[in-house]
């Protein structure tokens, strides 16, 4: 699974916009986030579920842009 974390100059922290299953289709959806707003950044994330010992989800970073 895939999170895609949109992030701009405004936000507090990033917020997540949307969980794909396909990691091209996270791609293209933060893509076209950004072309519509030059201050938007984003980060891709993979997830598989599992979590640390604090409850958190393990995540690991795919792509940034």
């Amino acid at each position: 699974m895939y999170q895609v974390y949109i992030d701009k100059p405004s936000y507090f922290e990033p917020d997540m916009a949307g969980e794909f299953k396909d990691l091209e289709k996270a791609i293209e959806f933060a893509e076209k986030e950004k072309a519509e707003d030059a201050e938007v950044s984003y980060t891709i994330e993979e997830t598989n579920g599992c979590v640390n010992s604090y409850g958190e989800q393990i995540t690991t970073v795919v792509k940034r842009g």
